[in-house]
């Protein structure tokens, strides 16, 4: 378990430091499917009208595309919309589908698996990423085994390190791409492919990522096995995370303005908004119909979505919550 505090460092005139939020910008392969699809395709273990019934509608689903191909797409978009000196960025986290199978169109996923076996292995997608986006100063890092946790665990790397080590930016892509024989259900959940990419900076007036929380449970490491009690302990895991998120961010309960989710059942998130009791607190659940469940991009596309559609306004406090197999639940805390 790990817990980190707001943590600050002294500007000149001894005024703090805090990691904040630059830019968001995601991309979605061309091809989608709806639920009943779906269930046409048998690629759903429960029924249409089942995952229907929990919030989902239509999900992102990759026939051309590869994983970098997306993580370049929502890069590329990120650093052009903001027009930053990208001199100045001197970490890149990239997180997602590995090695070799980053690069393969989602139909030859099982093919380029094997390539993991071979020299292929070191064809790394971050490596290739810091090249094709001209990041001639950033050190790169890879994130990986957290599962839908990956993208806010690379924050959360970002976010140390700008105030360790002085990294002025930090560039953070995720592309995940549901494993091409596993369906698109994940316990009660219709999956996408997705890219997303956030831009970290260490200092902004706006988006302060304030705290952040991580519980890892390695007894749970064999999904298939043990999904049961996965089950059961969610919510009762999900609730201290987030509740401790909120108090090493200096909140109340009654302070949360915002909750933004991943996206698992809107079910699941009655269950876990009445577990958490946040008097104040909207979720902003539409985006499960819309998009499904697009794994570790989830709680940054909504807060992209969130901030665009002027839900969120300016320092109102929000909560961002995932959980990933492995099995991981991480909160962060986001001052607006």
């Amino acid at each position: 378990m790990t817990n980190e505090r707001a943590q600050t460092t002294l500007r000149g005139n001894n005024e703090p430091r805090t990691p904040a939020i630059a830019g968001i910008r995601y991309a979605f392969p061309e091809g989608s499917r709806t639920v009943r699809e779906l269930a046409d395709e048998r690629l759903l273990d429960s029924s249409a009208e089942t995952m229907e019934s929990f919030g989902f509608g239509r999900v992102h689903f990759a026939d051309t595309e590869s994983p970098y191909d997306l993580a370049l797409k929502a890069a590329t978009r990120l650093l052009d919309e903001t027009g930053i000196d990208r001199e100045s960025i001197g970490l890149l986290i990239y997180g997602g589908t590995p090695g070799s199978m980053s690069f393969a169109p989602a139909k030859q996923a099982e093919a380029a698996a094997a390539g993991l076996c071979t020299m292929s292995r070191f064809k790394y997608p971050s490596t290739r990423l810091q090249y094709d986006l001209d990041l001639p100063n950033a050190s790169t890092l890879a994130v990986d085994q957290l599962a839908c946790a990956t993208l806010l665990g690379a924050v959360r790397i970002a976010r140390s390190l700008c105030l360790t080590e002085g990294i002025e930016r930090a560039l953070c892509v995720c592309s995940e791409f549901f494993p091409a024989n596993a369906g698109r259900e994940a316990i009660f959940n219709c999956t996408s492919d997705a890219a997303c990419a956030v831009l970290i900076e260490r200092d902004g007036p706006r988006n302060r990522l304030v705290s952040a929380t991580n519980v890892t449970k390695g007894y749970y490491w064999d999904v298939d096995s043990l999904r049961d009690e996965i089950v059961a302990s969610y919510f009762p895991t999900a609730r201290h995370v987030m509740l401790r998120t909120i108090a090493d961010a200096g909140w109340e309960p009654g302070d949360v303005d915002w909750i933004i989710p991943h996206n698992v059942s809107a079910r699941s998130w009655e269950i876990l908004s009445g577990l958490v009791r946040l008097p104040r607190a909207r979720l902003f659940s539409q985006n499960i119909a819309l998009h499904g469940h697009t794994l570790a991009g989830d709680n940054f596309i909504n807060y992209s979505d969130a901030l665009d559609g002027g839900c969120i306004k300016p320092g109102q406090k929000v909560v961002l919550f995932s959980y990933g197999f492995g099995a991981h639940w991480t909160g962060i805390a986001v001052e607006a």
